[in-house]
């Protein structure tokens, strides 16, 4: 055994203060563990630990060592560990949770190529409004779409992309209300809007770049995207929609922008994980296919950088 490996079993007893719970941990003697952290004391001249027959505590030599060996050696363990999982084959169930419109409008696409490309891969897509933690409920994927950024800092996240967002209604609304008249954001507080309960607060870019806060009020409150559009086609508001989304209504005539000197702030969308370093072989294909997805045809810009 080399000393690599004795700094190894050095940390792990140091980490469970038990000679007998790392031994069974790890399936060795008690003996062999004992025998790595004494050979390590003898190779740096220094005791690590003070025993006794009821206490296991670290030296102050032995408390420098491990705070400083811990996070190197687990950085070589997930080196190592990312090295294999690249040479690994994507297999077993993936378990996606996504927003509907997300799911419909580029999803699919992703899904179907990814298993066609990987048939030991299995998925599981659930489309729905609520707000999973992966971290807490059995998925390697959420998806999650917001304007402002994650709240929770200590959340494992992939910024994907950012979708446009304008301002729509219909133009029989348009002309009704006298709409294209419009100048600035702030006259929308006494019109009609419709809106979603996670998003109570409008914010839009000024061509100075300063940030307008609009709270809309309306009779219409929605998560479902879809619903929302089909209440702007009908005249019920103003709606805050994505382009990707309502583009062929504006085709056919259905809706019409507004305000464009004061676009939307764009929608974020992130890709939550579990609380795991190593990314497994599965996630990592299908963000992959994701990514290539977006630049073929997303107005949006990618975000491939982890934030936290």
């Amino acid at each position: 055994m080399n000393c690599l490996d004795d700094l190894n079993l050095f940390v792990a007893v140091a980490e469970a203060a038990s000679f007998t719970a790392t031994a069974g941990r790890l399936g060795m003697p008690k003996s062999s563990v004992s025998r790595a952290v004494t050979r390590l004391e003898a190779a740096l001249g220094n005791r690590l630990f003070e025993r006794s027959t009821r206490h296991l505590r670290l030296t102050e030599a032995g408390e420098q060592l491990w705070t400083q060996s811990a996070p190197l050696l687990q950085r070589l363990e997930n080196v190592l560990e990312l090295s294999m999982a690249h040479n690994e084959a994507p297999r077993g169930l993936l378990k996606i949770a996504s927003p509907y419109e997300l799911g419909i409008l580029r999803l699919g696409t992703v899904v179907n190529r990814v298993l066609a490309q990987h048939p030991a891969l299995e998925a599981q897509v659930e489309l729905t409004s609520r707000h999973h933690d992966p971290r807490a409920e059995d998925f390697d994927i959420v998806f999650r779409l917001q304007a402002a950024p994650l709240p929770d800092s200590g959340q494992i996240a992939r910024r994907i992309y950012d979708v446009p967002r304008r301002l729509y209604a219909s133009p029989a609304l348009r002309d009704q209300l006298r709409l294209e008249t419009l100048v600035h954001p702030g006259e929308l507080a006494t019109l009609p809007c419709l809106m979603s309960p996670a998003e109570p607060e409008w914010q839009l870019c000024a061509p100075d770049g300063q940030i307008v806060t609009i709270q809309p009020r309306g009779r219409l409150r929605a998560y479902n995207v879809s619903l929302l559009l089909q209440g702007v086609i009908a005249g019920l508001g103003i709606g805050l929609l994505s382009d990707s989304y309502c583009s062929e209504a504006v085709k056919r005539g259905e809706i019409v922008p507004l305000l464009p000197d004061y676009p939307p702030l764009p929608l974020r969308v992130y890709a939550l994980l579990p609380g795991r370093r190593l990314m497994p072989a599965k996630v990592r294909v299908f963000l992959d296919a994701v990514a290539e997805e977006l630049e073929r045809g997303d107005p949006g810009s990618a975000a491939p950088h982890p934030v936290r």
